[in-house]
């Protein structure tokens, strides 16, 4: 079944790609065009960054083919996807964020990426391996394990939530469609690797896991999720642990796939309650910190002009106050404060902060 999936996938992509190529139904309309022209009027460094991937108009109508095939990928996936069976439980579940934005102290180096280590009964699963922006050796993600008392050695599986640099050790990387924990690929055991979509690593064999996939006792990823912006698709996945006696915890990298389809791929897999959400959900409501305009301009379900606000955020806590959450935690890798700050006050008594230093413990 998982080869003809993959097969569905590949067709159709391609097929609809060459279809509707010159199918005047994805062409902007003329209100749109005149709504994206006068946003890049007003902003000189979108209109730099849109005419970079072509002439906007044209930009545009892939952006709306993308959609359409994303969306045909999605509803063949929820329709052909069936709920696990049984995949085990945890009774352990510790997440020691190696990389993020904030630290406890300044013995911990934070920067704009993510990496987790998450350790269970049966598996350490190190989730991403963040960005390495100066393009040090040691990295920062090894200084940090450094400081914590943990070795490369340590994990037993790698899971690469979507290729940007800030997830797999570096743009440099991300190009080649590979990963590193520094700045060279330095030989690693051998141990499971589960991509988004097909990378490589020298003396490893990556595993493109397009669909749920178990890795571990009571450990699956959620499958990928295609959400184009504006620029381009992006092909991202989640993990989720089932902890014994609480439920599912989802884990997850950047959240470009939206809370509304990550809530929908979980109702379609598990019939266990939701116990909490971690990670990156993408939520830039204004520039400050590290987040820029280019973090502005990627927001998820929106157009590059289009603003996400406050509201918006307290509509998508609103979804995950209606599973009873018990434990919420927002990265702040590509989330602003603004975001953090709604996120605090929804969930007073479920939040925790997601610092490179403070290990987050299920008891």
């Amino acid at each position: 079944m998982k080869k003809s999936l993959i097969a569905f996938i590949i067709t159709i992509t391609i097929s609809l790609a060459n279809s509707f190529a010159q199918d005047y139904r994805f062409s902007p309309t003329t209100d749109e065009i005149k709504t994206m022209n006068a946003a890049l009027k007003a902003d000189t460094n979108l209109n730099k960054l849109v005419n970079l991937f072509g002439e906007p108009s044209d930009v545009y109508k892939k952006y709306k083919i993308n959609l359409y095939l994303a969306d045909s990928i999605w509803k063949h996936d929820q329709q052909s996807i069936k709920k696990f069976g049984d995949i085990g439980t945890t009774k352990r579940f510790e997440m020691i964020p190696l990389i993020d934005w904030f630290t406890t102290d300044n013995n911990f180096i934070g920067e704009a990426g993510v990496s987790y280590l998450i350790k269970t009964d049966q598996a350490n699963v190190l989730f991403d391996l963040g960005l390495n922006a100066r393009n040090e050796d040691p990295s920062p993600l090894l200084k940090n394990m450094a400081q914590l008392g943990i070795k490369p050695e340590d994990i037993d599986i790698i899971v690469i939530s979507h290729n940007h640099g800030d997830h797999v050790g570096g743009g440099k990387w991300a190009e080649k469609k590979t990963f590193s924990l520094t700045n060279y690929q330095p030989p690693l055991k051998q141990i499971p690797v589960y991509t988004p979509e097909k990378m490589t690593y020298p003396g490893l064999n990556p595993v493109y896991t397009p669909l749920p996939t178990k890795i571990a006792k009571g450990v699956v990823t959620i499958g990928v999720i295609h959400n184009p912006v504006f620029f381009t698709d992006i092909q991202e996945q989640a993990l989720a642990f089932n902890v014994e006696n609480k439920g599912v915890v989802i884990v997850s990298g950047c959240g470009h796939q939206s809370v509304d389809k990550i809530l929908q791929r979980f109702d379609q897999l598990f019939d266990v309650p939701l116990y909490g959400v971690l990670g990156g959900l993408h939520y830039p409501i204004k520039e400050g910190r590290n987040i820029t305009s280019i973090h502005r301009y990627v927001v998820v379900g929106k157009l590059p002009w289009e603003q996400l606000t406050s509201e918006e955020v307290r509509e998508k806590c609103e979804l995950l106050k209606a599973r009873n959450v018990k434990l919420v935690g927002l990265s702040a890798h590509d989330s602003s404060d603004e975001s953090i700050l709604v996120f605090k006050q929804e969930f007073p008594d479920r939040y925790v902060d997601i610092k490179v230093g403070k290990t987050i413990l299920i008891k």
